[in-house]
């Protein structure tokens, strides 16, 4: 067979693999996205850049947000809320401030069926002096980041109360892990996206890696947008590290281990100090502030949790589900900080309906509801005590 004979089978058996490849690929990504869909990254530039915060909301942003599990409106103001325009408060109304992260900002339900505006509406339609309630919670937002709005933005609003919603699968840490030992940011804004600092994952990943990864930032970013089999095999890849002890980073949940890691007691620590400063800073400006605990789906939904701990191989008994809950409230009891605690009401309620999405983690319209009501029960002077703890005068 002549050169160019060999030449032309081996471009033929090469583009027959190729094509038998994509189409392999292709019908892979279709059996993923049916029988195992995954929480895909969406390109979301919804944020900008600010010197005290780090990043904030953008201002008149408006997009849809889509992950396999709902699709929702974002829609931000003026002032970067998530709300529409907000008219100077009126004397005979109360306003209540409500901060926080995802959880709160509500990434899988449309505005006005986040908790925040469903306690607004609860309020109203009990009589009374009008009661507003304006989310200025933020996706990815540590406690830090919300004392400093607080600090800065949120008191221009005149709020006579504020409700923190207090995410105990990450808020405990994430004030700690916003700066690194040199106070930099450790996240920072790139095309409306929070992006990790090239210098964060040092402790992580050596030189080679990091520059690997950021050679590649855009190319993953693009399948973890658009490949369901992508996202899958890079979770599968990377639990598999983390079972040959390869990769450091703990599976949660962390926050309720009954040790507490080294990283965990640094966090809770820096919350703490973070939690005394704002409750300082509204008691002084007579402004009530108000700790809802938001509770992780594996606390709520049993069958989520033996899931959870059958997948990383745990030993249940190194875990206690209710410590984030009592640690806080131990807390606020001791400061004097009113707490509200939704657990015990979800727990009760996840016996007949779902109220987190499994994929997503975030809480379904029903969750949203609940927590609404148990908070608008407890404002109302109502409270079950199994629902609600506020703390001693």
């Amino acid at each position: 067979m002549s050169f160019r004979r060999r030449l032309v089978s081996l471009a033929r058996t090469a583009s027959l693999f190729l094509i038998a490849s994509m189409v392999s690929l292709l019908i892979a990504e279709v059996i993923v996205r049916i029988a195992a869909p995954q929480r895909m990254e969406s390109y979301r530039p919804i944020y900008e850049a600010d010197s005290v915060l780090v990043y904030r909301l953008k201002r008149n942003y408006s997009a849809v947000y889509q992950q396999p599990e709902f699709e929702i409106q974002e829609t931000t103001n003026d002032l970067g809320l998530r709300e529409g325009y907000i008219f100077p408060k009126r004397p005979t109304t109360t306003r209540i401030l409500g901060l926080g992260d995802s959880f709160s900002y509500s990434n899988s339900v449309n505005l006005e069926d986040t908790f925040f505006k469903q306690i607004e509406h609860r309020l109203n339609g009990a009589g009374g002096p009008r009661v507003e309630v304006l989310n200025a919670a933020v996706p990815a937002y540590s406690t830090i980041q919300e004392f400093r709005y607080l600090e800065r933005d949120g008191i221009k609003l005149d709020p006579d109360m504020v409700l923190l919603g207090f995410y105990v699968g990450n808020d405990f840490q994430d004030s700690q892990e916003l700066f690194d030992s040199l106070q930099r940011p450790t996240i920072n804004v790139e095309d409306g996206q929070l992006r990790a600092n090239e210098f964060f994952p040092s402790a992580r990943y050596d030189k080679q890696e990091r520059f690997l990864r950021t050679a590649t930032l855009q190319l993953r970013a693009f399948f973890a947008s658009n490949s369901a089999l992508y996202v899958f095999l890079r979770e599968r890849f990377s639990e598999t590290l983390w079972r040959l002890g390869l990769r450091n980073n703990p599976p949660p949940p962390d926050f309720c281990a009954k040790v507490m890691s080294p990283s965990m007691e640094k966090g809770w620590s820096v919350t703490q100090n973070v939690l005394r400063h704002m409750a300082d800073f509204c008691a002084r400006r007579k402004v009530r502030l108000i700790v809802v605990t938001l509770p992780t789906q594996y606390q709520v939904h049993e069958d989520l949790w033996t899931h959870h701990v059958t997948t990383f191989e745990l030993n249940p008994e190194d875990y206690d589900l209710e410590k984030p809950q009592a640690l806080l409230k131990d807390f606020c009891l001791k400061e004097g900080i009113e707490q509200v605690d939704v657990l015990p009401a979800m727990r009760a309620a996840a016996r007949d309906e779902r109220l987190f999405y499994p994929i997503a983690s975030y809480m379904t319209p029903s969750g949203h509801a609940l927590v609404a009501r148990v908070v608008s029960e407890y404002l109302a002077g109502t409270p079950s005590q199994a629902y609600a703890a506020k703390a001693a005068p």
